[in-house]
């Protein structure tokens, strides 16, 4: 039975930090999941079967069985709040102090969306009942970092609320500067932790003082790591060796055209795959339509479209689908500028999912996929492409939009 709330927790987790469809029945789901793992012991053991049985018929969750499942985890409310108020009681930073964290590290207005910023600390409390305190640390940095809910420093700002989360709850916190910097670095890498396992009291101070004394600490360390991280973590194409370079990168024609999505053509792109106009962020859809230009010189398209790649994912601009429309658009914008790409239909969900989940470099999807076209043909019209790639890929968007 608790594989199988385990298993709950983790699709919950995911698609709270994806921030995709019904967000506040998932919040209300989450509240009352964190409520059935923190209590799970202390419940009778009828009222856990017939919790097993609503989960496992709730298998796998979208959108209709999630609000199925809320409503007969409701139904036994009671028993589990009972449940979990005689649970110990961990303490987890709020959407205001998240923001506090990230303004005082940053020195910077927390401009963020709010909302998928409590839905990815909700997921942070998403934890198997018998995970150790560290555990539970790793699971709310990983949450946060996943989320990329703030304009910059996101493995930075998840591994000070991570350490403040330890410290408030009984963690020692006595780190040297370095093992901080290779936290953030583990973190921005999607690498393993190293959290200390070590026990203190508990620190009942507000979480505001927990957080700035932390930040006077590390905050050097921190912010040089990530900064350092951010200019190296994708390799510019002019900085491979000659041979490599020139069977990654096409040499245009006089006629070719450097071509690139408009705000105008992801909009489309999102409401053709989600088959209705979805409501969308303008700020975060031009943040992450910018991408697709390259710092310095717009002339890698491989750099170019992983850029494109992990910013679109980081800013997620629609309220659904956006998935999918990373997907055919980072497609779309490798076919327009003179590659071809050769991503099986049957693997194409996959591959999103692992550059979304950052177990796969932007970079290296992109170049496991592209190839320069023969002559540099490229097709004229974006929506005839974009048409022919959602035809040839329907099974994967039809699965993405289920998740």
């Amino acid at each position: 039975m608790e594989r199988l709330l385990a298993d709950t927790l983790r699709q919950a987790r995911e698609q709270l930090i994806a921030s995709e469809g019904d967000v506040d029945a998932l919040l209300d789901l989450g509240a009352l999941l964190r409520d059935v793992s923190v209590g799970w012991s202390r419940l009778p053991e009828q009222t856990r079967d017939a919790l097993a049985r609503a989960l496992e018929s709730a298998q796998p969750l979208t959108q209709g069985s999630i609000q199925v499942l809320l409503e007969e985890l409701s139904a036994y409310q009671k028993p589990i709040g009972r449940a979990a108020a005689h649970a110990q009681s961990l303490r987890y930073p709020s959407v205001r102090e998240a923001q506090h964290a990230y303004e005082h590290l940053a020195d910077a207005p927390a401009f963020t969306d709010r909302s998928r910023l409590h839905a990815a600390l909700r997921a942070a409390e998403l934890v198997e009942p018998h995970a150790t305190l560290s555990d539970r640390a790793e699971w709310a940095i990983r949450a946060l970092s996943s989320a990329q809910v703030f304009p910059e420093y996101n493995a930075s700002v998840s591994v000070l609320l991570g350490l403040a989360f330890l410290q408030a709850n009984g963690g020692s916190v006595d780190l040297e500067p370095t093992q901080v910097g290779a936290l953030v670095e583990a973190v921005f890498q999607n690498r393993p932790l190293q959290l200390p396992h070590t026990t203190a009291e508990p620190d009942p101070r507000a979480w505001s003082d927990i957080i700035d004394e932390l930040i006077a600490r590390y905050r050097e360390p921190m912010l040089r790591t990530e900064r350092a991280l951010k200019d190296t973590q994708l390799v510019r194409v002019a900085q491979l060796p000659e041979a490599q370079r020139a069977v990654l990168q096409p040499a245009p024609g006089p006629s070719f055209e450097w071509r690139y999505l408009t705000l105008q053509d992801l909009i489309w792109l999102n409401s053709e795959i989600v088959k209705s106009p979805q409501p969308y962020s303008y700020d975060r859809l031009e943040e992450a339509t910018y991408y697709q230009y390259s710092y310095r010189e717009s002339r890698d398209v491989l750099l170019q479209a992983a850029r494109f790649l992990w910013g679109y994912l980081k800013y997620r601009p629609f309220a659904r689908g956006n998935l999918a429309t990373a997907l055919i658009a980072t497609l779309a914008f490798l076919h327009i500028n003179g590659y071809e790409t050769r991503l099986p239909a049957e693997r194409a969900a996959e591959w999103i999912e692992q550059v979304a989940l950052r177990r796969k470099h932007p970079l290296d999807a992109i170049r496991q996929i592209a190839a320069p076209a023969l002559g540099g043909a490229r097709p004229e019209s974006l929506r005839e492409l974009a048409h022919h790639l959602m035809e040839h890929y329907e099974h994967a968007l039809r699965h993405l939009g289920e998740k």
